[in-house]
């Protein structure tokens, strides 16, 4: 499995010597960010700073602020068709393999008239996005869902190998399903990992082996998954990305060749 990480333009010198050490792929994040979509200049310039690099095969998270596929206001749908679409643009600039998007679903809603139309607008929009765009993988990643369940709907309405599970350890973890049934709802349609730690309470996005998580237990359920599935530390600060690392190789849980 090939373990990815979030470079940052202030530290890519830094980001690109751990890359090399360590064999690691670039997810980058700066693309989901409003004022970035929106100043054009800053945009193109941060684009340009990535595209310089002449990467392959790294990720990219797509816009997630008040996305809304399945809204009956054809306003607002249409503004999140149009979002999620520039991320997908955008990541083929840079040669991404993927993009993550999150569920953004309401997880209050309890009635099946809303799961079934949020099942059926995303995966119809999804499915219209790898016809249109035949290169780019697109990973779901569940947000705060409080199961794995409406999330395995998406993946069996959508049916096509280009869409899949973007699995959030951490996210999961804060929700009262244990992650042995995360695996057993969702294993065979996830592409993609984020990993990090936190107390099981707070979305902290903390270093590895400094929360509460139990990594050699969800450890016991990754190495089940496809070669091919990549793992992103979701960790912006250098030093805790590279602590994680080493949590992870003195842990036994990679030796990232």
């Amino acid at each position: 499995m090939k373990y990815y990480v979030i470079p940052t333009l202030k530290d890519l010198d830094k980001y690109l010597d751990l890359a090399k050490k360590f064999n690691l792929g670039f997810e980058y994040n700066e693309f989901f960010m409003p004022n970035i979509l929106d100043d054009y200049e800053l945009l193109n310039k941060t684009l340009e700073s990535y595209k310089s690099l002449n990467r392959i095969n790294d990720t990219m998270h797509g816009v997630f602020f008040d996305i809304v596929l399945d809204s009956r206001d054809e306003k607002i749908r249409k503004i999140s068709e149009d979002r999620v679409e520039e991320s997908i643009k955008i990541a083929k600039s840079l040669n991404c393999k993927g993009v993550v998007f999150h569920t953004n679903y309401i997880t209050w809603m309890k009635d099946e008239a809303y799961k079934a139309r949020w099942v059926k607008m995303n995966g119809d929009f999804y499915l219209s996005m790898v016809n249109k765009y035949s290169d780019i993988e697109i990973y779901v990643e569940n947000m705060f869902d409080l199961d794995p369940i409406l999330l395995r709907r998406l993946m069996e309405y959508t049916n096509n190998p280009r869409i899949k599970v973007c699995l959030d350890i951490a996210h999961a973890s804060i929700s009262k399903v244990e992650i042995k049934d995360w695996f057993k709802e969702l294993g065979k349609y996830i592409g993609h990992l984020h990993i990090n730690d936190n107390d099981k309470i707070i979305d902290m996005h903390e270093e590895l082996g400094k929360g509460l998580i139990d990594y050699k237990k969800a450890y016991k359920y990754i190495n089940m998954l496809d070669d091919n599935t990549s793992i992103l530390i979701e960790i912006s600060n250098f030093d805790k990305v590279y602590n994680s690392i080493k949590y992870l190789k003195d842990g036994g849980y990679s030796d990232f060749k």
